[in-house]
């Protein structure tokens, strides 16, 4: 049976990630959505494409709620989808809230840059990587220097007190494309439910990665909200 991809956004990104995923497997069927009418418009019509306009996050939340999920799902907005998602799945008696991310993750790695609501974006590249980059397991596709090793293996071995670290791994599906399955999402949110109260939640492939702080408030602290 064909692949079956649910891309969420359709700008630039998104758009790479449905031709490039296309002309590999012709025979696949994908769902892209975004909460932009302008951008959906501009898609061409093809028999195998759907387009949906919704909220990236929520969108995933209903159609991972449904019986029948995608075999993959590519996240293309700006914005880091699987704690957006998680945010909206925590289990009764539970509030899940952002907190903002240590200040000892990602030291000393090349790029490190806080975002707005305390989130940390992290790299292993020393420069601008083309947007096809296949993502090479021994060196690295734009210097062709030796790897000092996988993004998503280095956070996850990351101790950070008071924390835990968890990592959503991103794989690579096409050149510059990559996603994860939704049984894989599903996975991480048993690990959060089952972890303490304070948590470091990345996404993250070979080279680039976006963690978020995430605090599990339960039983009265949710209800009062302390």
């Amino acid at each position: 049976m064909a692949a079956a991809y649910l891309i969420v956004g359709a700008g630039r990104f998104g758009q790479l990630a449905w031709r490039r995923l296309q002309a590999q497997d012709p025979e696949a069927r994908f769902l892209l959505v975004d909460q932009d009418p302008q951008k959906l418009a501009r898609l061409p019509v093809e028999a195998n494409t759907r387009i949906m306009r919704a909220s990236g996050p929520a969108a995933v939340a209903a159609i991972l709620a449904e019986e029948t999920w995608p075999d993959w799902l590519i996240p293309a907005i700006p914005v880091h989808l699987a704690f957006a998602w998680l945010l909206l799945t925590p289990p009764a008696g539970e509030t899940w809230l952002p907190l903002p991310v240590p200040a000892e993750l990602g030291q000393g790695l090349p790029f490190r840059q806080q975002g707005p609501e305390g989130e940390v974006y992290l790299s292993l590249a020393t420069g601008l990587c083309p947007d096809d980059c296949p993502e090479p397991a021994r060196r690295c596709g734009l210097t062709g220097a030796p790897r000092l090793g996988n993004l998503f293996e280095m956070l996850a071995r990351q101790q950070i007190r008071d924390y835990k670290t968890l990592v959503l791994r991103s794989r690579q599906l096409a050149p510059g494309v990559g996603g994860y399955r939704p049984a894989e999402l599903w996975r991480l949110r048993e690990k959060v439910v089952q972890a303490g109260k304070r948590l470091i939640v990345c996404t993250a492939c070979r080279c680039h990665g976006v963690c978020h702080g995430l605090e599990r408030l339960i039983g009265r602290e949710s209800e009062v909200g302390i």
